[in-house]
């Protein structure tokens, strides 16, 4: 009579001309494996019994890669932001689950997701942000799996996103010489005070239509910033408030001209409110907006801007632009770096630095031309 094999203990037999499998008894279940060689299944058998041994051994179960990202969306993402989870759903239901949603996470490979990836960006043609950012929500989600123990290791962490070739927009700050040629322009057109006050503060866009009047220090000419004004990505879009880039408020003075322009922007809120009547509606106290005291569309003051640099010629100029002037014109005339960083917002002084590079060179060339003018003089 057959030993009855015990717990741990392996069996492998051949199926087909071309297939094996192996088995092996853990406490009151079976688990069986397949293989194209008895190799392969004899392998995958010492992997299963080095994990009992280790104690790394994970329950089997057939949950699919579309199950989890649903799963992980709805019950772990309730500290990310609701702009931040929008986008994440956009990339689960566009991309992750029509390509590789069927799959078993148990059977997700690094070699499946490194396709997947690939296939992203050479049939799909996505950029390499939106790349990053699909590769991003699915690590985490997998990462999430991988310790509550659905699966044994993460397929995410040996794939690599893939490269591009394509380089990067160059930012295009306005010149010294364009800078009074624009705050010409925009006199009088219907966002001159946002133009104004985004080129002498470098906010961002969704910072700037998100500005409200109590961030507003008269007496101290500061500006208090801790939201965001921006169109999530979701299913029937909306603008909603959010926290900042990276998540801290900032504190920052600006200069007396910003402080009267926004007084102007002011008198002009009560002047439409009178016009208005009760169809004026700025419920959220906000610094730019329609006529009847609504928030501003980004692509109402992308198309603004985009006439307007077209005027002068300057059709390449982006509205985010404005941010590099400011920063470029506060380095220029002395501001130093610690100073700009922390008023564009920046995690680090670092990044301010090699973002700002070229002008720091400027700067130093003209040091160096002014320190041989005092020495020539002595």
């Amino acid at each position: 009579m057959a030993k009855r094999r015990g717990n741990n203990e392996g069996n492998i037999r051949k199926r087909t001309d071309h297939s094996w499998e192996a088995s092996i008894r853990i406490e009151n279940d079976r688990r069986y494996v397949y293989g194209q060689s008895k190799k392969e299944v004899k392998n995958k058998l010492a992997d299963i019994q080095n994990d009992i041994y280790n104690d790394t051994l994970v329950e089997q179960n057939d949950i699919t890669v579309a199950e989890w990202m649903r799963t992980w969306i709805d019950c772990y993402t309730a500290k990310t932001k609701q702009s931040t989870k929008a986008r994440y759903d956009q990339d689960i239901r566009n991309h992750i689950i029509p390509e590789i949603g069927a799959f078993p996470i148990q059977a997700l490979s690094d070699l499946t997701v490194q396709r997947f990836l690939n296939h992203c960006q050479k049939n799909k043609g996505l950029s390499e942000k939106s790349l990053k950012n699909i590769y991003l929500v699915l690590n985490k989600a997998l990462a999430k799996a991988q310790s509550k123990g659905l699966i044994k290791v993460n397929p995410c962490s040996e794939a690599e996103i893939p490269s591009y070739e394509e380089p990067r927009k160059e930012m295009r700050p306005l010149k010294d010489t364009e800078v009074p040629l624009f705050l010409k322009v925009i006199e009088e057109d219907e966002f001159e005070w946002l133009f104004f006050v985004a080129m002498f503060t470098g906010m961002r866009e969704s910072e700037i239509i998100g500005l409200t009047w109590d961030s507003i220090d008269w007496d101290k000419e500061k500006i208090h910033l801790k939201k965001q004004l921006i169109r999530t990505k979701e299913r029937g879009s909306r603008y909603v408030f959010t926290t900042l880039k990276n998540k801290q408020s900032r504190d920052f003075n600006v200069p007396p001209s910003v402080i009267k322009a926004l007084k102007q922007v002011k008198a002009a809120q009560a002047e439409w409110k009178l016009q208005s009547g009760e169809l004026y509606n700025n419920k959220d106290g906000l610094v730019f907006t329609n006529k009847l005291g609504e928030h501003l569309c980004t692509h109402t003051v992308y198309m603004h801007f985009k006439k307007i640099v077209e005027k002068m010629g300057l059709p390449e100029v982006r509205f985010h632009d404005l941010r590099h002037t400011y920063a470029t014109l506060a380095l220029q005339n002395g501001v130093d770096i610690k100073t700009v960083s922390s008023n564009l917002g920046h995690a680090t002084v670092a990044f301010t630095m090699d973002k700002y590079a070229h002008v720091s060179e400027t700067m130093q060339k003209d040091s160096v031309t002014k320190m041989e003018a005092f020495i020539a003089g002595l």
